[in-house]
């Protein structure tokens, strides 16, 4: 029998331990796919998943949770775009203008780097931009906004991925955006 000073600290460091355990155990996935079948890949299951369409058509968004100020609410989206559709742009022209500097908004990107995505080489990079929020009442404040972004041609058609969230919360997010690439299939229409 241990000493009951031991037990105590024995006990003390298990209840310790069992929070981080749990925050080392892999987040439950569902794989999601749109109703227009672009594609698919995996989100986490607690996150809500719709998709509407547009003028530039289709876009998937799949919504986690707000952000600790409950000012912002991390969303995963992704937009197919066709060279049919109106307002087309190449896909190096829309990383190009995605990655601009913009002073109004303080816009500013890192470099791109290429990952392979289904067997299709992709662009990601960041951008940190900020914006006023809450958006829909006061009062409201600037706040930076931080984005995952990766587009993936597929000829001369693409995808575009996003993945938007405060600054504050950004890095908590980060495997959600490098899951769901590493999940995807691209179906195209």
């Amino acid at each position: 029998m241990l000493p009951a000073r031991t037990s105590l600290l024995l006990l003390t460091a298990l209840a310790c331990a069992a929070p981080l355990r749990a925050q080392d155990a892999p987040a439950k996935r569902k794989l999601y796919s749109p109703p227009s079948r672009v594609f698919s890949c995996e989100i986490p299951s607690g996150w809500q998943a719709f998709e509407e369409e547009d003028a530039l058509g289709p876009v998937a968004h799949m919504l986690g949770p707000d952000n600790p100020a409950g000012t912002y609410r991390t969303g995963l989206s992704v937009r197919w775009i066709e060279r049919d559709q109106p307002d087309y742009v190449a896909p190096q022209q829309a990383v190009d203008v995605m990655r601009r500097s913009d002073p109004a908004s303080r816009r500013s990107a890192t470099a791109v780097t290429h990952m392979r995505v289904a067997g299709l080489l992709a662009r990601v990079f960041e951008v940190v931009e900020t914006d006023v929020l809450p958006l829909e009442r006061l009062p409201a404040s600037p706040e930076e906004i931080h984005y995952y972004v990766a587009v993936i041609p597929s000829g001369l058609n693409y995808y575009l991925v996003r993945l938007s969230s405060t600054r504050d919360v950004y890095l908590d997010f980060h495997d959600v955006f490098t899951d769901c690439l590493k999940t995807f299939q691209p179906l195209g229409r």
